[in-house]
């Protein structure tokens, strides 16, 4: 590269650069009357901070990502029963989509995708679940152990 094509580069650089820190301080100027006036609010408001935020969410239905509605408790689990799955697949048979179906109930979109592949059709009257509904190896039965002697 020659040196009159590293100077015109250089320039083009150095133009850029003044654009960059023209806007930086735009919005530096920005943010600066914007916490002025937040400031302001605040203190006008006469509540804490925090209690001024959760106030102005509240009133304007605003939804936080980390802002839950039951406020750290969880959510129970929801016992399944035969009729609540028999429901849940009239529901859906019915034509409601099963995002819908769920949110209806109070449970999972995988727990009505499950009722709907059928996982729970062994499910009793009671709620209870059949034994054969677990999963994993059936266990055979103890035995008593053969001791057999060395010298026979």
């Amino acid at each position: 590269m020659n040196i009159s094509a590293q100077l015109r580069l250089l320039e083009r650089t150095g133009t850029r650069i003044a654009k960059l820190k023209k806007n930086l301080l735009q919005e530096a100027r920005a943010r600066k009357t914007l916490e002025a006036r937040l400031e302001c609010l605040v203190r006008a408001s006469g509540l804490p901070p925090r209690d001024l935020v959760f106030a102005l969410v509240d009133h304007y239905k605003i939804r936080l990502a980390g802002r839950r509605k039951n406020q750290g408790r969880r959510r129970r689990r929801t016992t399944i029963t035969a009729e609540l799955r028999d429901a849940v697949k009239n529901k859906v048979s019915g034509g409601v989509s099963m995002n819908r179906t769920a949110r209806e109930f109070g449970i999972s979109y995988a727990v009505v995708i499950k009722m709907m592949r059928g996982h729970y059709d062994r499910l009793k009257w009671t709620g209870a679940l059949t034994p054969s509904e677990f999963a994993g190896r059936q266990i055979p039965p103890v035995r008593p152990a053969i001791i057999k002697s060395a010298r026979a």
